[in-house]
């Protein structure tokens, strides 16, 4: 075998083994796991192939040199794989030689099973336990379930501190409500806030209580990336909040979420998965690239002059050992380079902590693939042929670990890779339009490798998972077992829920025996929504979506169980003497280590006076960045008319710490029915339901879908949950529920599908439709966006245009909103000229502001847009 890991045969050929893949569904049989196997371990000791000498080679193993054609890649079909012969030569360590002819490949298969015994089998030995008997029916939700909106309350998040005294709970309550509590163990309040803008995904307070860190999903400017505030406990819960305690993630997040999944583009891929935004320990909290927040609520920077830094770039998974010595970095990896991602060769990087430095890293496994992902943008030819960019630039192969932990003293790591396809952007989207987003990280549905290393980085074992799919991993108080249990996502209000299961029929949790390689195989009665292995022994406590809450002995047997009546996040102390669970309904429950619930409680909601003012926003452009929620924002009455006579109410711009609310939210009241246009910002949900509800309206049956981009159309995903339906041009499909969040901005928006797909391809192709008994005409025009769509319709008689980001005052006309793109921009003017102007528009409804005099601002856009094209204005 030469450096490659390429055999060579009898007749002095090579022939590559990298045609051996584990592939979505297939290393089914033991056959050809065991080859699979065997071709691992001849690539990892091909160092030694060429040496003669037992000195030079690991003690006590035997090496075999499989010699074989290219294989085909490992397929659903195990039936697939090359029959032919196999011929095999091993050689012990000494002068003594041992051949073989050719044999069938199940023999030779069975004979590198035995060669490898002593190191390792292919396959984990599984048996299976039934816990609990499958529900008939499951009460997980689709991800495009509708007619459900969260609780007030939802719990998304629980951590105990390490000295068990402080309980830290985040929910997705929005802006009007708290949505960080923190109790005391006794389940007493300590101290409630509003963290802005919203959905929190992780929270912690340090040992004393004296700090706190609270990474949220969304962005509170333009720009997408997540927010995380960390500072003392007080500055966050009890004094005036400092903005200067917020930090945005760092840019190369981007590396740091994934995008799981199978089958059609439309429907199979909804699945938004978010790697963590800090990193804690029971004295110290970590955000990337360089602050420390310590116990006694000090923010430190860490300086390369100081010698004092942990990883600067941003992992996709991130864990710390109990005590709090060491963070382990779990990366996503290219195989190949680009000119727009950094180059990490890494699966996992272990470092100690106080004092930081690295310790030994995991290079990624190289023979993991995956089938590329799917090409939406072949969907839409006639926007490709008029010179959009659909397509991603570049699709590169890579490995990363999606799942990382460490044990109590990081004297294990455990992590789980798999492979993923990353389908890049290059260069602006549009004109010199360049969101900050570049690459999408897709995982299509396969099985994972399960690896662990000891404190010193020595590879203990390097398994496939016995499934297909997202797996997380952890550690209890057994270091020589390790835990792995199906994957959630942070939903965000999808279907109505904070977190859904990634596999939505995945209801076993596998205890992986490090030293024998055999896993239990624990199934329930539903899917898993989370999983939490007990530090003081070998139990896990695992919540399922039946309902049940149960404490799992390690051999499957019950030692407690709790029957809160739905999902359940999962938490323990320090010591392992009691857990937290947090519901998705919003309660809070202390679970005993001995089987017994200490106490119960739901969180209490506090519900809007009435709906806010209502705030029309500057007639002429966007308003100013968002300050800070103050207290009695929210008191007002029903929303006045927009513009006396028309039906048309504000429904957004809030108050509040979330800039995707520069965007207009339009109300058009229809009798007991409304249909909204545009729906930008989350944080403030329940206000917008509240204009609606003090409105008199019973039911939102449609959001129209200006364009793409975050201010516009981040949050409706909430609105279509509660049950409206989204009305946009086919195209929206792919910006929407494919390239989400690419060329969005403002936030970190999960995938949605579009319902009402309207037969618009080109600019200026135009539409008639019906909904809530009103009559609306569409016209096509892109440029500004993918997907930009003007919407007409007649009210109290008088002639509505809703525009979107068409085009504004001064120096924003057409060709500016299109992002300088000349040829883009010129069938736009065109269309709005002869369709929308000849229309003669009475009022025109901006995505930032109300034109009255429609007709006019009209005309004028026009010929500010003709003169910007005639100076040459855009390429």
């Amino acid at each position: 075998m030469n450096h490659r890991g390429t055999a060579i045969t009898n007749g002095g050929k090579a022939s590559s083994l990298k045609g051996y893949r584990n592939s979505a569904q297939g290393c089914r049989s033991r056959a050809e796991a065991t080859l699979g196997y065997a071709i691992e371990r001849i690539r990892a000791l091909k160092g030694h192939w060429n040496r003669p000498t037992a000195s030079r080679a690991p003690s006590g193993r035997k090496l075999v040199c499989l010699l074989l054609p290219r294989v085909g890649r490992c397929a659903p079909n195990p039936g697939l794989y090359s029959a032919a012969p196999l011929g095999l030569r091993c050689q012990r360590l000494s002068t003594s030689h041992l051949s073989t002819a050719s044999v069938p490949l199940s023999f030779n298969c069975l004979l590198a099973a035995f060669v490898f015994a002593t190191s390792a089998s292919a396959e984990l030995s599984i048996q299976k336990v039934q816990v609990a008997p499958p529900a008939a029916q499951s009460r997980v939700p689709a991800a495009i379930a509708q007619g459900r909106t969260l609780a007030p309350q939802a719990i998304s998040a629980v951590d105990i501190s390490a000295d068990g005294k402080f309980i830290t709970v985040g929910t997705m309550a929005f802006s009007h409500d708290a949505n960080v509590w923190q109790f005391a163990a006794d389940g007493s309040l300590l101290a409630k806030r509003h963290l802005p803008p919203w959905a929190p995904m992780q929270v912690a307070t340090l040992n004393g209580g004296r700090a706190l860190a609270v990474g949220l999903a969304y962005s509170r400017v333009t720009s997408p990336e997540p927010t995380v505030w960390l500072g003392s406990a007080d500055a966050l819960l009890r004094e005036p909040l400092n903005d200067r305690l917020a930090e945005a993630d760092t840019r190369d997040s981007e590396l740091a979420r994934l995008r799981p999944g199978a089958g059609d583009w439309r429907t199979g891929w909804l699945a938004s998965h978010l790697g963590e935004l800090f990193v804690h320990g029971p004295d110290w909290a970590f955000k990337p690239p360089g602050l420390l927040l310590h116990a006694d609520g000090r923010r430190e920077r860490l300086r390369y002059e100081d010698k004092n830094q942990l990883p600067t770039n941003r992992a996709m998974r991130m864990a710390a050992s109990r005590d709090g010595k060491r963070a382990a970095f779990g990366w996503l990896c290219l195989k190949q380079p680009t000119a727009s991602l950094r180059t990490q060769r890494q699966s996992v990087s272990v470092w100690s902590v106080n004092p930081n430095s690295p310790l030994w890293s995991a290079v990624a496994s190289d023979d993991l693939s995956a089938p590329g992902p799917l090409n939406p943008a072949a969907d839409f030819p006639e926007l490709m042929k008029d010179g959009f960019r659909l397509a991603a630039d570049e699709v590169v192969p890579g490995t990363v670990a999606a799942a990382v932990a460490l044990s109590a003293n990081g004297a294990r790591v455990a992590f789980v890779e798999y492979a993923v396809q990353v389908a890049l952007r290059t260069s602006p989207a549009i004109g010199k339009w360049d969101p900050p987003i570049h690459a999408l990280n897709f995982v299509p549905m396969q099985r994972g490798r399960l690896r662990v290393f000891d404190g010193n980085g020595k590879e203990l074992l390097r398994e496939w998972l016995p499934e297909a799919g997202l797996f997380e991993v952890g550690f209890g108080g057994d270091a020589d077992a390790v835990w792995c249990w199906p994957a959630s996502w942070f939903a965000r209000g999808m279907a109505g829920e904070p977190w859904l299961p990634v596999q939505a029929g995945a209801r076993t949790v596998y205890r992986v025996d490090i030293a024998t390689r055999t896993a239990a195989a624990f199934g329930f009665a539903d899917a898993i929504a989370d999983c939490a292995p007990s530090p003081a022994d070998g139990r896990a406590l695992v919540s399922a979506w039946s309902g049940e809450t149960t404490l799992l002995a390690a051999d499957g047997k019950s030692a407690g169980k709790w029957e809160l009546n739905s999902p359940a996040r999962l938490a323990w102390s320090g010591d392992g003497s009691f857990a937290i669970a947090g519901t998705a309904s919003g309660e809070l429950a202390r679970l005993e280590r001995d089987g017994k619930l200490s106490w119960k409680q739901s969180l209490p909601i506090t519900e809007l006076p009435g709906a806010p003012s209502a705030r029309a926003g500057d007639l002429q452009s966007p308003p100013r960045s968002p300050a800070l929620p103050k207290d009695g924002d929210y008191k007002s009455p029903a929303p006045a008319e927009v513009v006396a006579g028309l039906p048309v109410h504000q429904g957004g711009r809030v108050s509040g710490g979330e800039h995707a609310y520069v965007g207009d939210i339009w109300l058009i009241k229809l009798g007991r029915e409304a249909v909204v246009v545009d729906a930008g910002g989350t944080s403030a949900f329940a206000l917008s339901q509240a204009r609606v509800k003090a409105l008199g309206i019973e039911r939102v049956t449609h959001v129209l879908h200006t364009h793409s981009h975050g201010d516009h159309c981040g949050g409706a995903y909430l609105w279509r949950a509660a049950g409206a339906k989204i009305v946009g041009p086919k195209s929206a499909a792919l910006t929407l529920t494919w390239l989400m969040p690419m060329l969005t901005d403002y936030g970190i928006f999960p995938p949605r599908p579009l319902d009402v797909p309207l037969p618009l391809t080109r600019a200026g192709d135009e539409t008639e439709f019906t909904i809530s008994g009103q009559k609306f005409r569409a016209l096509f025009v892109p440029g500004h966006s993918f997907d930009l769509t003007v919407y007409m319709t007649e009210l109290g008689g008088r002639r509505v245009a809703f525009t979107g980001d068409l085009g504004f005052e001064r120096e924003s006309d057409i060709v500016h909103r299109c992002w300088g793109d000349a040829e883009k921009a010129r069938p736009v003017i065109k269309a709005i000229r002869e369709k929308l102007l000849a229309w003669k528009p009475d009022v025109v409804f901006t995505g930032h502001g109300v034109r009255p005099n429609g007709t006019e601002w009209v005309a004028d856009l026009l010929r500010r847009s003709e003169e910007s094209l005639a100076k040459g204005n855009g390429k």
